[in-house]
């Protein structure tokens, strides 16, 4: 009996090590474990394959696995589903990172994070294969910073293919919006085309109830202003795609992406201790972005390409009161940006060593005029200007593994930027070391350096109303920020992550309310602060019960710190230590037929930005996920933020400053879709345009 005992316990370890040394060394992901049979009598052996793995430098996800009955249907959702992002106000986070991009198999984009959010969104999750999630990405990304790419399924195939999917939803927030759209693709032995066209219409509800005690003259003002709106938007978003093979190595690209929103309608009505408002906005002309890529790659290491984006939106302003402004605003924006790149790559023995550079151009033509209709003059608000920026970018870099174990990713960017008036050249380091103590043990070092920009509206110090008492304010004298940031990832048999991070911004800018001190106006504007910094600790911890329940715990400790010696005509230090925690689970319910629920909840202690102190936020999200007709077809019903809780009010008690912000929640949401794939429909690359900085 003991003999038998310990064969079967000797057995369960060698296959248990065979499995993991599989792990370490299989470069395909084709199932979703790794499974040894042993010539025992009823005895079956399994061992998990990690979630993650490192490659490269690189923490790489096998995305159809990851997304096993969870219920996505997009990239965009997809992506929340890895471990250490979260959204937040509309953004994407990754835990120990100050900001994040994502991008489409390895390919630079110009597309801002609206319209590449638009785009992911669009993109059905059946096309992804795996995410490389990069602290630090390599210079010739020509991105710098945190990077998420996203690796999509090719579609060539030796006999001409047609294959495609078509996808719906209706969401339900105070106001109902839906979505649909299609994809096609088309592959042969050496040409692919795919196109994508949604249809988008929103509508969502907006409100802040203000509280404000204003100093003036050593007089104290109270003001309580109670404001309630909606918006609706209606775009259409289209992508082609043409890739052919040259030969073997050598390939050329090219991609259209475009949306066009005919209509846009805002309103907001203000009412309190001020005289009530009623104000308007809306597309004189629909609003346009169209952004083409040209992309060639050689078997000699050289890739090189060309990227134009065109933006271009016209609105007008309708504001009323019951006493003294009456007038229409009319704004324009038209910017045309052109970016220009190479990247060269040798081989020498061991040594993998990497050269390039980037050139980038941006027009900015903004115009905003004031039309009275009360006989009030607005003439010194007006503004028109035509503003110009080139960033000039080179790099050079290497790759070396001294060992298995041990490997080292390292460059230099120096940059010069001249936006207006504005020049200053900036060196960028960046550093990416990992050692593989052993296949269950791993450990990743990440240095990187960048620089945010402003948002083009922004620096043309242009004014506008929002009711009698607030106001937005442009900022010519605004500077890019420097940013700085460090990461220690452990990862603990493929799936257990220790992040430990700090990140710091020089000139780190935001915008915040502020009380005049010369006249009783809330003035919204953006400054740079002296510093900003943020260190942490996050720790992912996926564990299961059974195969029924598959669950991620998420808990992320950081202190945040924020100071300003020059903000308005005051000064701020603000410092906090703040706590974030999420739980995700996934439980299938059936087999036959495949339905699986997905509970998810999150709690986000009191946190700060600037001076001001923002409230604790907690969300709960569920859904159903119903998979039929031979996995062709997926019914998805989802609810987001049930109660509603997923929006932090402000509170700014500091110095001159006296006020609280009460934001009207319009996170909670249910929606409903629906997918169906034909002809074995496979996935296809896209790539994204970036916009971020486009806009008013």
């Amino acid at each position: 009996m003991k003999r038998i005992y310990f064969t079967t316990l000797f057995l369960f370890f060698l296959a248990h090590g065979y499995a993991q040394e599989e792990i370490s060394q299989s470069v395909a992901w084709e199932n979703d474990t790794i499974i040894s049979m042993l010539n025992l009598p009823d005895i079956l052996i399994k061992g998990e394959r990690p979630i993650v793995r490192l490659r490269e430098g690189k923490l790489t996800y096998d995305m159809p696995r990851l997304l096993e009955d969870k219920i996505v249907s997009n990239a965009y959702e997809s992506i929340l589903q890895l471990p250490g992002v979260r959204e937040q106000n509309g953004s994407l986070l990754l835990a120990g990172a100050k900001s994040l991009t994502v991008i489409l198999n390895g390919k630079p984009t110009t597309m801002t994070s609206d319209q590449l959010y638009a785009l992911l969104k669009a993109t059905p999750q059946s096309r992804l294969q795996s995410a490389e999630v990069m602290y630090s990405a390599p210079p010739q990304y020509h991105i710098r910073g945190a990077v998420i790419n996203l690796v999509l399924k090719k579609g060539n195939s030796i006999i001409p293919d047609l294959q495609g999917q078509v996808n719906s939803s209706y969401t339900q927030k105070y106001y109902g919006g839906y979505s649909a759209g299609g994809t096609v693709l088309y592959s042969s032995r050496k040409f692919s085309a795919d196109f994508l066209y949604t249809l988008n219409k929103s509508k969502m509800r907006t409100g802040l109830d203000l509280y404000s005690k204003h100093l003036l003259n050593g007089t104290e003002h109270v003001i309580d202003q109670f404001n309630k709106g909606k918006s609706t938007r209606f775009s259409h978003n289209m992508r082609i795609g043409l890739d052919y093979e040259l030969t073997d190595k050598d390939k050329l690209s090219f991609a259209y992406t475009g949306r066009i929103s005919p209509t846009y309608d805002r309103f907001e009505e203000s009412k309190g201790s001020l005289p009530q408002t009623e104000t308007s906005r809306s597309y004189i002309d629909p609003e346009q972005m169209h952004n083409l890529a040209i992309n060639y790659k050689s078997g000699m290491g050289l890739s090189t390409g060309l990227d134009y984006t065109f933006y271009k939106d016209k609105s007008v302003q309708d504001f009323t009161d019951q006493q003294t402004k009456n007038f229409l605003s009319y704004t324009n924006q038209q910017i045309d940006r052109l970016t220009v790149y190479a990247d060269q790559t040798h081989t020498l023995g061991t040594w993998a060593l990497n050269y390039g550079g980037k050139f980038s151009y941006a027009s900015d033509h903004s115009r905003q005029y004031y039309q009275p209709r009360n006989g009030e003059d607005l003439s010194s608000l007006d503004a028109n200007n035509t503003l110009e920026e080139y960033t000039y970018d080179f790099y050079a870099g290497f790759d070396k593994s001294f060992t298995e174990q041990f490997s080292v990713s390292a460059s230099l960017t120096g940059e010069h930027y001249r936006y207006g008036s504005f020049k200053e050249w900036v060196l960028f380091p960046r550093l990416e070391m990992s050692y593989v103590f052993s296949p269950s043990h791993l450990l990743q070092l990440s240095v990187s350096s960048d620089r945010a920009y402003p948002n083009y509206w922004e620096m043309h110090g242009a004014i506008s109303y929002l009711n009698n008492y607030a106001e937005i304010h442009g900022n010519r004298d605004l500077r890019p920020s420097k940013d700085y940031e460090a990461q220690l990832n452990y990862i603990f048999k493929g799936k257990y992550i220790v992040t430990a991070y700090t990140n710091y911004s020089d000139d780190y800018f935001a915008q915040l309310p502020y009380q005049s001190s010369d006249r009783l106006a809330l003035i919204y504007q953006t400054l740079n602060w002296d510093y900003s910094l943020t260190a942490g600790v996050n720790i992912i911890i996926p564990f299961s019960v059974g195969e029924k329940l598959d669950s991620r715990l998420t808990l992320n400790g950081f202190y945040d710190r924020s100071k300003s010696e020059h903000f308005h005509d005051i000064s701020f230090l603000n410092k906090k230590w703040v706590f974030y925690t999420r739980l995700d689970n996934t439980i299938k319910l059936s087999s036959q037929p495949n339905i699986a629920l997905e509970i998810s909840g999150a709690y986000l202690t009191p946190n700060i930005q600037g001076p001001a102190e923002l409230t604790k936020m907690w969300m709960l999200d569920a859904g159903l996920k119903w998979t039929f007709a031979k996995e062709k077809g997926e019914l998805r019903l989802k609810g987001i933020d049930l109660f509603d809780a997923w929006s932090p009010n402000m509170r700014v008690h500091y110095a001159t400053q006296n006020l609280d912000m009460n934001m009207l929640p319009d996170s909670r949401a249910i929606t409903l879709s629906f997918t169906y794939k034909f002809g074995g429909y496979k996935s296809r690359e896209r790539k994204e345009v970036d916009t971020s900085r486009f806009g008013q």
